[in-house]
């Protein structure tokens, strides 16, 4: 009978809390749960962005500020929820066609960068960071609960959502779309973009400035007799 007793009174006792709290109004979701924090907002905004991303492994002190906020699940979860809107992909591609996109780009051919990751390399307090980050126990218990956040089910919800394929179904004919292949295939773009590439200014570790004309040595009077 202690079986049958137990598992009555682990059925009953959910019943009548909830019973309980029949009468009490619901606890409002804060917007502030819901929102994401500003420092993810930038790191996506970053990321996706083609004349910023890369940053952060461009040195090591950037790769740990990237490696703070990647190894936590809050910044999945907003890239996560802007996989589900279209317009977030097109604002991706727009930067693509930004000229800052290429200055983006030459700066992984500055050897001063990896310098700077070879000296990281050998410097125990950088592998030090790298752990105390990583082996968080906070941030591997946000990990372990990630199945319960609301936030989960919110986007798991949203991607079952007719509304969210309809967007997505409608894409090709917005008028953003057609904006974008339209900058796509115009040739100023591509000229604006080729100018950017073959900029001096955007790499000048490789147009290294004209060395200066040696002075003439010697006594000026004798050069003039002579």
């Amino acid at each position: 009978m202690k079986p049958r007793t137990t598992l009555l009174a682990l059925i009953g006792f959910p019943l009548m809390a909830a019973g309980a709290g029949a009468d009490e109004a619901p606890a409002p979701v804060t917007e502030q749960a819901a929102t994401p924090s500003a420092t993810v907002t930038r790191w996506a905004d970053r990321c996706a962005n083609f004349t910023t991303n890369g940053w952060a492994f461009k040195a090591p002190r950037n790769f740990l500020q990237w490696l703070d906020v990647f190894s936590d699940p809050g910044v999945h979860q907003e890239f996560a929820r802007r996989g589900l809107d279209p317009q977030y992909f097109l604002a991706s591609l727009d930067s693509l066609l930004d000229p800052g996109t290429p200055r983006n780009y030459l700066e992984w051919t500055n050897p001063d960068l990896y310098a700077q990751w070879a000296r990281a390399a050998a410097d125990p307090e950088f592998y030090t960071a790298v752990n105390g980050i990583v082996f968080d126990p906070g941030r591997l218990m946000r990990w372990i609960m990630l199945p319960l956040d609301g936030k989960t089910w919110e986007l798991a919800g949203t991607a079952i959502n007719p509304t969210t394929w309809v967007k997505w179904l409608n894409a090709p004919n917005d008028p953003r779309t057609q904006a974008l292949f339209a900058k796509a295939a115009d040739p100023a773009t591509t000229r604006r973009w080729l100018e950017a590439l073959g900029d001096p200014n955007n790499a000048p570790w490789l147009h290294p400035a004209p060395r200066p004309a040696p002075m003439p040595t010697g006594n000026p009077a004798t050069r003039m007799k002579s």
